[in-house]
C-alpha cells in the first residue's frame, strides 16, 4: 500500500504540471468551466482508486461522480474521452445471486454505463441534426456484432448469449452511434482536445516510468485482486512503458492518436516553446513503450498528415532531413542500443518476436482455408504449437483473429464497415475548399483511421477504434451541414453589396 501511495503522488504531480502546462491549448476548444471539471474527476477518480482497498468502492464512487459529472457538462463525451485512462481497464464480475457470472464491470464500461448511454438519451443529443435515421455504417456494424452473436449460440446458453449481446452493444455499438452523432463541429474538436489531454497526460507518466524503471499503475490492481501479470515487459533490456494503459502496444497506439490529434489543435495557435514541450513529450512516449508497432503508425500517421498539408513536399523534405539528423545522432550516442537496435526490420534486438509473427500468419491461413466463411470458434485450440512461454497463444493481427473466428465474411463486414467510414471522412475532407480549419481536421482524422488500420495488422482492434470511425462520421456530418450555410452566408453578403453599390 506504502508503494502505492508513492506511486499516487508521482502521478498526481506529474498529472498536476501536464495540465496545468496544456491547459491555455485545451481552451482553445472548451470553456474554463468544463475543463476544470473534467479534470478535477481525472483527479478524484485516480485518487480514488489508490486508496481504495477494493474495486467495487472505486466502482461505486466512480459512477456517482461520473453520472454527477455528465449531468452538467454540456458535452459530456468530452469527459469519457479525458477520463478514459485515468485507471489501468481491470475487470470483474459482478457479484449477483440469481445469475452466474452477469458481466464483468471495467472503467470503460464504467464510463460507457454512466457518461455515454446517458448523453445519447438526452433530448438535446447531436444538437440540432436528425438523429433516427440508421446509417449505412450503423448498419454494417450491426452486421459484424450480430455476425458474432450467431457464430457462437450454438455452443453457448441463453444466458451466456444474452450476455455477450449486451456487451458487444455497450462496448462497441453504442460508442460508435454516440461518437458519430456529435453535431457541431465545436463538439468534436472539444472531444478531440479532451483525448489529446486525456491520452497526453500518459506521455510523460510513461517517460518517467522508463527512465526509473517503476511501473505506477501495476499496484492497483494487485491490491483489488486483477494482477497484470504481463505488465513486467522488457524490449532487450529497456523497461516498455505502459501508465494506465495496462500494456505497451495500447499505451503506444493511444500515444499515437494523442500525437494525430494534436497535428490538428495545434494550428489553432500554439507558442512556439509549448507546441516544442508537447510534441517532444509525445513523441518521447511513444518511443518508451518500444513498440514496433506504435512506432510505425505514428510514422504513417506524421506522413499522412504531412502529405495532405499545402506545400506539403517541403514539408515532407524537412520531416526527411529532420529525421536523418535524429537517426545520425542516435547512432553515434548510446541511444543505438536502447532505440535503433529495437527498430522493425533493421534493428538486432528480440528477433524471435518477427519469427513468431512469420510461423502465426502461415499456420492461421492454413487454419483459415479450413473454414474460409464463418471461421471456427474453437480455432484456439488448435494452435496450440503457437503457444509461447508466457502460457498464451497471441494472435498480434487483428484481422488475421477477425477470420480465424468470424470468417472471411466477418473480416469483410468489419474491414467494410472501417472503410465506409473512412471513405465518408475522406468525400467531406475533399469537399473542405477554403475552409482551412475543416481541411486541418480532416486530415487529421483521417491520417488516424489509416494508421489505426495499419496498427490493426501489428495489434487487433481495440474501442478506441471504433471511436475514431464515429469521428469519421461526424466530421464528414458537421462539414455537409456547415459548408452550405457558409454558401448562403456568401451569396447574402453578396447581395448587400451589390444593393449598397446601386445606392
Amino acid at each position: 500500500m506504502l508503494n502505492n501511495l508513492k506511486a499516487l503522488v508521482v502521478i498526481l504531480a506529474i498529472g498536476w504540471v501536464a495540465f496545468a502546462f496544456c491547459r491555455p491549448i485545451c481552451l482553445n476548444f472548451m470553456t474554463k468551466e468544463a475543463l476544470a471539471r473534467r479534470r478535477a474527476v481525472w483527479f478524484v477518480l485516480t485518487i480514488v482508486a489508490f486508496v481504495s482497498p477494493s474495486f467495487w468502492i472505486y466502482a461505486i464512487v466512480a459512477l456517482v461522480v461520473l453520472a454527477w459529472a455528465a449531468a452538467r457538462d454540456e458535452n459530456p463525451l468530452a469527459l469519457f474521452a479525458i477520463t478514459l485512462f485515468a485507471i489501468p481497464n481491470v475487470s470483474f464480475y459482478i457479484p449477483t445471486i440469481l445469475v452466474q457470472n452477469l458481466f464483468d464491470l471495467t472503467q470503460f464500461r464504467i464510463l460507457s454505463l454512466a457518461v455515454v448511454i446517458p448523453a445519447i438519451l438526452r433530448p438535446q443529443f447531436g444538437g440540432d441534426l436528425p438523429q433516427s435515421r440508421f446509417r449505412r455504417e450503423d448498419a454494417v456494424l450491426a452486421a459484424f456484432l450480430l455476425l458474432q452473436v450467431f457464430l457462437t449460440m450454438p455452443y453457448q446458453s441463453e444466458t451466456a448469449t444474452m450476455r455477450k449481446t449486451f456487451l458487444l452493444l455497450i462496448d462497441i455499438f453504442v460508442l460508435f452511434y454516440a461518437f458519430s452523432r456529435l453535431g457541431t463541429r465545436e463538439r468534436l474538436t472539444e472531444v478531440l482536445a479532451s483525448f489529446w489531454i486525456g491520452f497526453g497526460v500518459m506521455a510523460p507518466l510513461a517517460i518517467f516510468e522508463s527512465f526509473k524503471g517503476w511501473l505506477l499503475y501495476t499496484g492497483i490492481g494487485g491490491i483489488w485482486g486483477d494482477p497484470n501479470v504481463y505488465s513486467w515487459l522488457f524490449r532487450g533490456d529497456s523497461l516498455r512503458a505502459q501508465a494506465a494503459a495496462n500494456h505497451s502496444i495500447n499505451l503506444g497506439f493511444h500515444l499515437s492518436m494523442a500525437l494525430g490529434f494534436y497535428l490538428f489543435l495545434r494550428t489553432r495557435g500554439v507558442d512556439r516553446f509549448r507546441d516544442i514541450v508537447v510534441l517532444g513529450t509525445l513523441l518521447g512516449g511513444i518511443v518508451v513503450t518500444y513498440s514496433r508497432g506504435a512506432w510505425i503508425t505514428a510514422i504513417v500517421l506524421g506522413v499522412l498528415f504531412l502529405a495532405s498539408r499545402p506545400d506539403a513536399a517541403r514539408r515532407l523534405a524537412g520531416a526527411l532531413v529532420a529525421l536523418t539528423v535524429l537517426f545520425a545522432l542516435m547512432y553515434v550516442s548510446p541511444l543505438k542500443e536502447s532505440v535503433l537496435d529495437r527498430l522493425p526490420f533493421i534493428g538486432t534486438a528480440d528477433q524471435d518476436t518477427i519469427e513468431y509473427r512469420r510461423v502465426l500468419a502461415e499456420v492461421s491461413w492454413s487454419l483459415i482455408q479450413q473454414h474460409p466463411f464463418f471461421g471456427d470458434p474453437f480455432v484456439a485450440s488448435r494452435m496450440e504449437s503457437l503457444r509461447g512461454g508466457q502460457g498464451i497463444i497471441d494472435i498480434v493481427n487483428g484481422y488475421m483473429y477477425t477470420a480465424l473466428f468470424n470468417g472471411l465474411v466477418g473480416l469483410a463486414l468489419l474491414v467494410g464497415f472501417s472503410l465506409l467510414a473512412m471513405l465518408r471522412g475522406f468525400a467531406a475532407y475533399r469537399q473542405s475548399n477554403g475552409d482551412r480549419d475543416a481541411a486541418a481536421l480532416g486530415a487529421a482524422l483521417l491520417a488516424c483511421m489509416v494508421a489505426a488500420l495499419v496498427y490493426v495488422a501489428t495489434a487487433g482492434y481495440n474501442e478506441t477504434l471504433y471511436v475514431l470511425f464515429g469521428l469519421s462520421v461526424s466530421y464528414a456530418v458537421c462539414c455537409r451541414v456547415s459548408i452550405p450555410e457558409r454558401q448562403v452566408i456568401h451569396a447574402v453578403d453578396q447581395r448587400r453589396a451589390m444593393s449598397s453599390r446601386t445606392l
